[in-house]
């Protein structure tokens, strides 16, 4: 998937706010705003992709945000547009290297469903947050009702590329938007998601969207490691 969005650099976040139907840019505000009394703490972006979320933070006043991402040329193409501010790190959210309790907030945007373990990834999370710290998940969800759920995955597998191709048009060859599909399969449900990150973080609350096809869920560091 790390591939797919560096080939989809210069058009990712316009299709992705698209095959949204429009909900990724405020899903993402409305996690981030819950980070806002944390502005002048650290901020961890995991996966953080072409910066998107650590862009909307930056501006918001955020003045410390470390962008965790595999992908050497994101974050070097992030840093040399948001500059100070941004600290990249080359790292997989399996295998965070920052010291424990080290940051305010954890935010990961459209990234978790690319973590192989996810159940690693977000105890990692829980132990770089500090006691009384944030986790914001926000990404593609997959409901728990079975009926629903066979509609969502219509879309994610039939109607999403279409919509991606059509809007690619001739600037890739390829459709990387055609990689969620696997990694949509692979995700936990929306509940599944939420025990997992309650298990780890002792505190979580989902909100969910399109009926559960786009999720927030929202962790709080309540536990001991």
């Amino acid at each position: 998937m790390t591939r797919a969005v560096e080939e989809a650099l210069p058009f990712y976040e316009g299709i992705s706010e698209a095959i949204s139907l429009g909900l990724a840019g405020p899903l993402r505000r409305r996690a981030i705003r819950r980070l806002e009394s944390f502005r002048k703490d650290w901020i961890l972006d995991s996966g953080t992709g072409p910066g998107v979320s650590s862009e909307l933070m930056l501006r918001d006043r955020f003045e410390r945000v470390i962008g965790l991402d595999p992908s050497l040329t994101l974050l070097r193409s992030t840093k040399a547009r948001l500059g100070e501010g941004f600290y990249p790190v080359q790292a997989v959210a399996e295998y965070v290297p920052l010291r424990e309790a080290s940051v305010s907030g954890v935010i990961t945007c459209f990234s978790l469903r690319d973590v192989r373990d996810k159940a690693r990834s977000i105890s990692e999370f829980a132990k770089t947050v500090r006691h009384n710290g944030l986790l914001e998940i926000v990404d593609v969800g997959k409901p728990d009702g079975w009926l629903v759920q066979g509609l969502i995955s219509a879309y994610v597998s039939l109607i999403m590329p279409l919509i991606a191709r059509v809007l690619i048009g001739r600037r890739a060859r390829t459709n990387p938007f055609k990689m969620i599909i696997p990694t949509f399969r692979r995700l936990p449900t929306n509940h599944d998601l939420t025990s997992l990150t309650t298990a780890r973080f002792g505190s979580a609350k989902p909100q969910q969207f399109l009926f559960g096809g786009l999720v927030i869920v929202e962790g709080k560091r309540t536990r001991s490691s």
